[in-house]
């Protein structure tokens, strides 16, 4: 069984998935397995993989299976295929840098020694934001999100706010299964991780810049900076916030009901005061809010969110 995975999702990647693989290959460690699962891909990543596969000295693997149609279910059935003890999550489009590896492992091992074996640990580092040739956006994700490292761990504010990046993340076998399976009503298999490692276990950020996470119009999510002028941009769209705090209480029902009974009982008021927000008037629901302290780490956001929610 191997000690570590990097677990790597891929569809349609060939233009950007030979420097993610090389990344993987110019770690300062090898003490890692690559586990892919490709989700239907019509270009040719199944055919770069294959050439790589040599490259990795049986250290990496490709599941095959029916597209799901979505990172999210593809990266869900990788988590529940992963037998190692610690796993990395990897996109196809990203560049890690050479110490990523070793950091995230040498990190999540001494957390468990703190902590024991039996602590859900979600790990995870800054990164750089590039655009699709690898020039510099950002040299810090967190600012361009206005993220703030001290909320990270915080479960009333992860509810609200997707505080990390699942490629700049590493977890333990404890948190892996109690993620396991991930909720259909999940928004991302990362956020569903580190809201269970907030509500029963410990949330670690290291400013580390770990990687490079390139952003060019077709990544799985869509990234945006944190700022009023890119927001103004985008346009008051009262329906968008609206939607988008009803998916966010669709994951949070699901994750109440996926932990009931283990989580404590503090833990879960908290997500149950969250899932009511939705169903109440304009002058409750903003003092449940703040209250609750269901609040985005920027200005900006909380401004538009208490202006148009």
């Amino acid at each position: 069984m191997s000690t570590c995975d990097v677990i790597l999702a891929v569809w349609n990647g060939q233009n950007y998935l030979p420097a993610m693989l090389d990344s993987l290959l110019s770690q300062t460690t090898s003490d890692f397995n690559v586990l892919v699962r490709d989700d239907g891909s019509t270009d040719g990543s199944l055919e770069i993989l294959e050439n790589y596969k040599p490259k990795f000295d049986g250290r990496l693997s490709v599941i095959a299976g029916k597209p799901t149609g979505s990172a999210t279910a593809n990266f869900a059935i990788l988590m529940r295929e992963t037998k190692a003890n610690y796993v990395l999550f990897a996109d196809q489009d990203d560049v890690w840098k050479p110490e990523k590896v070793k950091l995230t492992l040498r990190s999540l091992k001494d957390a468990e020694a703190k902590y024991g074996k039996s602590t859900p640990i979600y790990f995870a580092t800054d990164i750089a934001v590039v655009n699709k040739d690898l020039e510099m956006i950002s040299p810090s994700y967190w600012k361009w999100k206005r993220l703030k490292p001290s909320m990270m761990g915080k479960l009333s504010q992860s509810l609200i706010c997707v505080p990390i990046q699942g490629m700049a993340s590493g977890i333990n076998r404890a948190l892996l299964d109690l993620s396991n399976p991930v909720a259909e009503k999940a928004i991302s298999h990362d956020w569903w991780a580190q809201l269970i490692a907030a509500a029963m276990g410990k949330v670690i950020c290291d400013p580390t810049v770990t990687a490079l996470y390139r952003v060019h119009g077709g990544n799985a999510s869509v990234p945006k900076e944190v700022g009023l002028v890119p927001y103004l941009k985008l346009g008051l769209d009262a329906s968008f916030l609206r939607r988008g705090l009803g998916r966010r209480i669709e994951q949070a029902n699901a994750l109440a009901d996926a932990l009931t009974g283990r989580m404590p009982p503090d833990k879960l008021k908290i997500i149950r005061k969250f899932t009511r927000l939705q169903s109440q008037g304009f002058v409750q629901r903003r003092l449940t809010l703040v209250g609750g302290n269901y609040l985005y780490h920027d200005l900006v956001r909380n401004v538009a969110t208490f202006t148009l929610m």
